[in-house]
């Protein structure tokens, strides 16, 4: 008589840190090309940290929006994507995926905002014009997530659409 335990299906593999990225990255594409479905990755079953954004307003936040390099373009498609799904934490791979960009560029776009804010004396004390959490191993799933509050998608709106909020 055979046993199946739940899970049994799994391989533990030895992989060196440097790699770990990568490999969830690959796994993460061959499961959109198919094969077994899989649940996309979930925010932590922890309550939410509170909002780690800054309090920007809609005049800098259109400032902001105003910036032209492809890597302020990809950051640009990430807050309409999170004001278009104001209190939902997405997973930086289903950005990835909802944006059309790899996760090596969109890892890129938001050093290159990162470094631009530290250097602009305004835009130093908001922040990250979003809210970022980064699970640890103590969480439901790893990954690391972004989102915007109701408050804040509203006021990126108003920002895109040149309206005063």
């Amino acid at each position: 008589m055979t046993t199946h335990d739940v899970g049994s299906d799994l391989v533990h593999i030895a992989v060196p840190v440097a790699y770990v990225r990568h490999v969830a990255a690959l796994l993460a594409e061959l499961d959109r090309k198919g094969g077994d479905v899989r649940p996309p990755a979930r925010p932590p079953a922890r309550p939410a940290p509170p909002d780690l954004a800054g309090q920007w307003s809609v005049t800098e936040l259109r400032r902001f929006a105003a910036g032209r390099s492809k890597s302020h373009s990809t950051v640009l498609k990430v807050l309409d994507l999170l004001a278009a799904h104001p209190g939902e934490w997405l997973s930086a791979e289903a950005i990835c995926v909802e944006v059309g960009v790899s996760r090596h560029r969109f890892g890129g776009a938001l050093a290159g905002m990162t470094r631009m804010l530290r250097a602009h004396s305004t835009f130093r004390e908001l922040g990250m014009p979003m809210n970022r959490y980064v699970s640890g191993s103590l969480d439901d799933r790893a990954g690391t997530f972004y989102w915007l509050t109701p408050e804040q998608a509203h006021q990126w709106q108003s920002a895109r659409a040149g309206t005063a909020g």
